[in-house]
């Protein structure tokens, strides 16, 4: 008689940790803890049946087994068939036709070039998305303009995630009526809101959201919080060889200055003078693309490290280019989480970015 075995979903796909494992849901995008016990039978044992796996444990933990594996069942991680080989893993490999894939443009009282410059050339590198982060009031009038510019360009691809202050012109009304009347906009995000965290999805992938937060700079990036993981196809991808949040990303500080990140301080010229093609053949512009988080010191050692995201502008240590990220409260080896700007340890770093 043919012994079923245990296969889990092509898209569900355990991590392991220092001191607990997950697996990640990619379709569904969730994911759930497990045991590093139950990371080591599925891995080592891949293929075999639950009968099989028993015996190797000399039946000694055959109610644990059957329990761990009553969870992967519950969440629908896993089914039992007699033709595993049907069922092959996931192809975790990542492609872009495109060098430049997303962007980030900050803007506030003092900055002197022309976004629509900016547009222009992202549109020339094929760019699919960008980030606009305004640091001072803005108008509906202007934001409109904004996507009457892009209705111009010759790329139509380019999708657009709006950070803007809260001003009363910004009402649900108003910014509701911006999705309706322009397509590219993905998210618009209103800071420092008086209404506090409201996330309110638009169709399928696209939101509306409002935060208490005042994010007034730059400084306000490389939080890592579990709120802002990744739990897609895409990202947990490309996280495999690559950093998951520097690859393919080109930005311009709010002075204009073209970086990988606009909270880095390395530049590669300013808009006014230089073109962003230019900057990207700098041999210096793609330092940190390939730094994945199975090179960052402790992240390597974290379960979340593929749906993560990684901040290199401000980590624990600045002397020591894969150190954690500053802004990260997790610990993988207690699994514990806690207020990163309360530990001790960080302090001194603190005080290195004037945080």
């Amino acid at each position: 008689m043919t012994k079923e075995v245990p296969v889990l979903y092509a898209s569900c796909i355990p991590v392991k940790g220092a001191a607990k494992s997950i697996i990640c849901d990619l379709q569904r995008q969730n994911y759930v803890h497990i045991p590093n016990d139950l990371y080591n039978i599925l891995t080592e044992h891949s293929g075999k049946s639950l009968e099989e796996i028993k015996i190797f444990y000399e039946n000694k933990y055959d109610n644990i087994i059957d329990n761990y594996f009553q969870i992967l069942f519950k969440h629908d991680f896993a089914f039992l068939t007699d033709t595993p080989e049907l069922f092959p893993k996931l192809q975790l490999e990542w492609h872009e036709p495109f060098e430049i894939t997303n962007a980030i443009v900050d803007i506030d009282s003092s900055s002197k070039f022309e976004l629509n410059t900016v547009l222009n050339q992202l549109s020339s590198l094929s760019c699919k998305f960008v980030q606009i982060r305004f640091y001072r009031n803005t108008s509906i009038k202007e934001i409109e303009n904004i996507f009457r510019f892009l209705n111009t360009v010759k790329s139509n691809s380019i999708g657009i995630e709006l950070l803007i202050p809260f001003n009363k012109s910004l009402n649900d009304t108003n910014c509701l009526l911006l999705f309706k009347n322009f397509k590219r906009l993905n998210s618009l995000i209103v800071y420092n809101s008086p209404q506090g965290k409201r996330i309110k999805p638009i169709g399928n992938s696209k939101y509306y959201i409002n935060t208490g937060v005042d994010i007034t700079s730059e400084k306000h990036c490389g939080c890592i919080d579990k709120s802002l993981f990744s739990i897609n196809i895409k990202v947990f991808s490309e996280s495999q060889k690559f950093n998951s949040c520097l690859n393919g990303k080109i930005s311009i500080d709010k002075n204009g200055d073209i970086k990988n990140c606009p909270s880095m301080p390395d530049s590669f010229g300013n808009i006014n003078t230089n073109s962003l093609e230019q900057a990207i053949l700098d041999k210096h512009f793609k330092k940190y693309w390939n730094l994945n988080k199975d090179d960052i010191d402790i992240c390597k050692d974290c379960e979340f490290r593929y749906i993560c995201t990684d901040c290199r502008a401000y980590v624990e240590d600045p002397e020591n280019v894969k150190s954690k990220p500053l802004k990260c409260g997790y610990n993988p080896y207690k699994g514990e989480w806690k207020d990163w700007s309360e530990s001790k340890l960080k302090k001194e770093s603190i005080t290195y970015y004037n945080l």
